[in-house]
């Protein structure tokens, strides 16, 4: 009788040690895949939850810097569980997302600026990791969220590279807001219009710099409407995560200008995704976002901020879009037309 046991591997065949990938991996790539994919954004929806749960992983596979970004995610989300662990998780993060930057930057270039499905999802993980450590310690004096603005707006473009091929990541893309699909239609309640109106005769904007401000106001609009409707809390989270990629390069910079306008709107939009904050990587972010850009802003502006302030101070489960919006600050008020509108 032939034993069964073989006396030596096959050709070809990869060896069954495990040195390859260490026992800390193995044990982060577990907490991934039982505890952080169902956690990710839209998860709650089947099909975008089996994408998180079985073909990012995949992808990790074929795409070593997507691995290392996925390490770095798992490890965040356990240092959330394991407080005693954090120092030491710390450092393993901050190591595998070190790895996955200059392996990603050597692998785009190394194709002549071609990107593929892996890549793509990994520069929607490295955007989400950079937002997850907002809820760090904070930081005195204050500083943005420029990192995380920069690469989340940086998405669309690695979409629209890979966007007619997309088969693995096309449910998360897909679901509403899709990008480049946000219009002006269906907006019925316009409560932060005066954020437009506040000081606009002390500003000097062209054409792009108004309409820049205008998309961004009724995008927060939107946000609120869809609160009042009742959309449940990912829904919420996709339309905050979607919000960098949908607004122009020059918003962004509005805000690294430390524009007032720009800065009060970026607070407003934190304020809104506070009743959703009900998951580790975004929980306790929108209050150090709204309080830290109240310490930024110029005194005649700090008014704009009550709002918000009210949203994420509110200690008796006030819903955001329940709380009365002040339509109209110190000063004459004016009344813009807008051609697009």
């Amino acid at each position: 009788m032939k034993s069964i046991v073989a006396t030596a591997p096959r050709p070809g065949l990869p060896s069954p040690e495990l040195g390859s990938m260490p026992t800390l991996e193995l044990c982060l790539m577990h907490q991934y895949v039982t505890e952080t994919a169902g956690t990710m954004n839209c998860a709650q929806i089947p099909l975008v939850r089996d994408m998180w749960n079985l073909s990012v992983p995949q992808m990790a596979f074929e795409y070593k810097p997507l691995l290392h970004t996925l390490l770095a995610v798992a490890a965040v989300h356990r240092a959330t569980l394991l407080p005693n662990d954090a120092n030491h998780l710390r450092r393993v993060y901050y190591s595998h997302i070190d790895s996955a930057l200059q392996q990603h930057r050597a692998a785009i270039n190394d194709l002549n600026g071609s990107v593929n499905e892996p890549m793509c999802m990994n520069a929607i993980l490295i955007s989400f990791y950079t937002l997850t450590l907002r809820s760090e310690a904070s930081t005195d004096p204050y500083e943005l969220p420029l990192l995380w603005l920069s690469l989340a707006h940086g998405i669309r473009t690695v979409l629209h590279t890979v966007y007619r091929r997309l088969t693995r990541i096309h449910h998360l893309v897909m679901t509403p807001p899709v990008i480049d699909e946000f219009t002006h239609e269906y907006i019925t309640c316009t409560p932060f219009q005066f954020l437009l109106h506040y000081h606009y005769d002390k500003e000097q904007m062209d054409g792009s710099l108004i309409k820049a401000y205008y998309d961004a106001v009724v995008y927060l609009e939107t946000m609120f409407m869809s609160a009042r409707r009742g959309a449940s809390d990912f829904e919420i989270r996709k339309q905050f995560t979607a919000f960098p990629p949908m607004m122009p390069r020059c918003f962004l910079q509005l805000i690294a200008e430390k524009q007032p306008r720009a800065l009060v709107i970026l607070a407003y939009l934190f304020a809104l995704v506070k009743n959703a904050d009900n998951v580790w990587w975004l929980r306790g972010i929108p209050e150090r976002e709204v309080y830290g850009i109240h310490s930024i802003v110029p005194q005649e502006w700090k008014w704009t901020l009550d709002w918000p302030l009210h949203v994420i101070s509110a200690r008796s489960g006030a819903k955001a879009e329940d709380l009365p919006v002040p339509m109209v600050g110190p000063g004459p008020s004016l009344t813009l037309t807008f051609p697009w509108s």
